[in-house]
C-alpha cells in the first residue's frame, strides 16, 4: 500500500498549492466473488475488482467532496477542481472537521488469511454440495432457488494532512441456501444462511439440512383466531426487525427531528432486561473495524443498558453540533459516498434463559419464526408495523401445530418496553444485526 501512501501525499502537495487547506483522502480497493447454482449447474458467476480514491477538504472555509475510479496523477487536477467546485456551492451552517486522529485504536482483527486460500473452484463446489444434500435428504425438495456463494477482501487507506494514517485490510464470506418443499397442493420455502471470514465454519450439509427441515415443519400450516397473543420471537426474526429500525439511534435522525428518541437520552426506552450494544470489536463480527469513515477510534459501548437510552452514534459533525465526541460511527459505503452515520456489530445482549425455558415461560401464545413485508409495513419513524407472519402455536408451554397466514401488528417502542425476557441464543441476521430470541407481553394477531 505504500505506493498509495506515496500517491496520496503527492495529491496533497499539489492541493495545497490551489489553496485547499485541511484535506482527506480515503482509498479502498477490493475483489468480490460470487457464485449461484442452480440445478447443479452455475447459474450465475460474478468476479469483480474495484479501486477508488475519495477526496475532501477545505476552499475558502468551505468543505468540498469529489472522487476519481481513476487512482493516479492524471486524476489530481480533477479531483482538485471537484473539491473547489463543491466548497463554493456549499451552503450548509454545520461545522465540519478534518480529523487528527485518535490516541488509542484498538488491535482488531478483521482479514483471515485462510479465506483467501480458499480457491474459486472450492467455493463453487461448496454452493453445488448445498443444492445436491438438499435433494438427497428429502424427496418433497421441490427447487432449490438460490445456492449461493459469496466472499470478499478489501483495503482502506484513511490519511490526511494533518498527520493520520490508518491502514486495514479485512475480508469476508457470506452464503445462503433458499429452498421450497412440497407437492402440487402445497408449498413451503426454508432458509439458512452464514455470515463469516473463517471458511471452516461452512457446512454444505448442515445449512441444508436446516433449510429443508424448516421448511418441512411448516407444511399443514394453518391459521388461528384473531386476538392479543404473548409472543415469543425468534432471534433471526427480532434480529431483522432491529436492522429496519436502527437509524432511529442515529444522532442526524434525531437532530433532524425524524428518530422517536429524541429527547429520551438517559431516559427508559426498553424493558430493564434490554441491553443494546454496539461492538466494532466483536471477533468475527461482519462490521468489526478499529477506526470509522472519518478515522475515529470505534468504541465499544451500550445504547440501551438495563432499558435506559445511554447514547446516540454519532459522527464528528453530529458531535460536534450537540458538543459531544464523536462514538466512532462515522459511516462510508464506498469512496464515492459522503459522510454518514452506521452502527458496526449492533445486537441485543444476550440473557440467561435457554429457548426451552422460553416456551415454557411463554405457556400459551405464537412462536414467530418469519415476517414478510418488513420493508413495506413498518415505519422507521413511528415504529408501527403490520407484517405477515408464520411460526407456531406454543401450548402448554410446548411448541405446537405451524401456524401461517396470520397478520402481527404493534409498535416496535412499545415493543421494547413490553420485552418479559431474553434468551441467551444470539445470533445475528444476514444484515449484520443480533439478537436473541425474545418474548413480547403481547401483539395482535390477525387470523381467522
Amino acid at each position: 500500500m505504500n505506493e498509495y501512501k506515496i500517491l496520496i501525499e503527492q495529491l496533497f502537495k499539489k492541493a495545497a498549492k490551489n489553496s485547499i487547506t485541511d484535506m482527506e483522502a480515503y482509498f479502498r480497493e477490493g475483489e468480490r466473488f460470487s457464485v449461484n447454482i442452480y440445478k447443479g449447474e452455475i447459474e450465475d458467476y460474478k468476479l469483480s475488482n474495484s479501486i477508488g480514491l475519495g477526496f475532501r477538504g477545505f476552499y475558502n472555509g468551505k468543505i468540498g467532496y469529489s472522487y476519481t475510479e481513476k487512482v493516479s496523477e492524471d486524476s489530481f487536477d480533477m479531483l482538485i477542481k471537484d473539491v473547489k467546485e463543491n466548497a463554493t456551492i456549499n451552503d450548509s451552517e454545520d461545522y465540519e472537521v478534518i480529523y487528527e486522529g485518535s490516541k488509542h485504536y484498538e488491535n482488531v482483527k478483521t482479514y483471515n488469511e485462510e479465506l483467501d486460500k480458499v480457491t474459486e473452484v472450492e467455493k463453487i463446489q461448496f454452493a453445488k454440495d448445498m443444492e445436491k444434500y438438499a435433494y438427497e435428504l428429502d424427496k418433497r425438495v421441490k427447487a432449490c432457488q438460490g445456492c449461493l456463494f459469496s466472499s470478499g477482501t478489501s483495503n482502506v487507506i484513511i490519511m490526511n494532512n494533518k498527520g493520520l494514517y490508518l491502514n486495514e485490510k479485512s475480508n469476508g464470506a457470506f452464503s445462503y441456501i433458499f429452498l421450497a418443499v412440497g407437492d402440487d397442493k402445497e408449498i413451503s420455502t426454508g432458509f439458512e444462511f452464514v455470515i463469516s471470514n473463517d471458511f471452516t465454519k461452512y457446512n454444505a450439509k448442515n445449512m441444508a439440512t436446516k433449510a429443508v427441515n424448516d421448511a418441512i415443519k411448516m407444511l399443514g400450516a394453518k391459521s388461528i383466531k384473531s386476538g392479543n397473543r404473548k409472543i415469543l420471537l425468534e432471534a433471526r426474526i427480532s434480529a431483522d426487525l432491529l436492522a429496519t429500525i436502527q437509524g432511529i439511534f442515529s444522532a442526524r435522525a434525531v437532530q433532524k427531528g425524524v428518530s422517536m428518541l429524541k429527547g429520551k437520552l438517559n431516559k427508559q426506552v426498553a424493558n430493564k432486561c434490554v441491553t443494546l450494544v454496539d461492538n466494532p470489536f466483536l471477533e468475527n463480527g461482519s462490521a468489526s473495524s478499529a477506526f470509522d469513515g472519518e478515522g475515529v477510534a470505534t468504541k465499544y459501548k451500550k445504547i440501551i443498558e438495563n432499558g435506559i437510552l445511554k447514547t446516540y452514534l454519532y459522527n464528528l459533525k453530529t458531535a460536534i453540533k450537540d458538543g459531544v465526541e464523536s462514538t466512532g460511527n462515522a459511516s462510508r459505503d464506498s469512496y464515492k459516498s459522503t459522510i454518514g452515520i452506521a452502527p458496526s456489530n449492533l445486537y441485543f445482549d444476550r440473557g440467561d434463559k435457554t429457548f426451552a425455558q422460553l416456551v415454557e415461560e411463554v405457556k400459551d401464545g405464537v412462536y414467530i419464526t418469519d415476517l414478510d413485508g418488513m420493508h413495506s409495513g413498518f415505519s422507521t419513524i413511528s415504529g408501527d408495523f403490520s407484517l405477515g407472519a408464520k411460526g407456531f402455536l406454543i401450548e402448554n408451554g410446548k411448541l405446537s401445530y405451524a401456524i401461517n397466514q396470520i397478520t402481527v401488528s404493534g409498535n416496535y417502542f412499545e415493543l421494547l418496553n413490553n420485552i418479559e425476557s431474553v434468551g441467551n441464543d444470539l445470533l445475528f441476521s444476514s444484515s449484520g444485526t443480533g439478537s436473541p430470541s425474545l418474548i413480547i407481553k403481547d401483539l395482535a394477531i390477525a387470523g381467522e
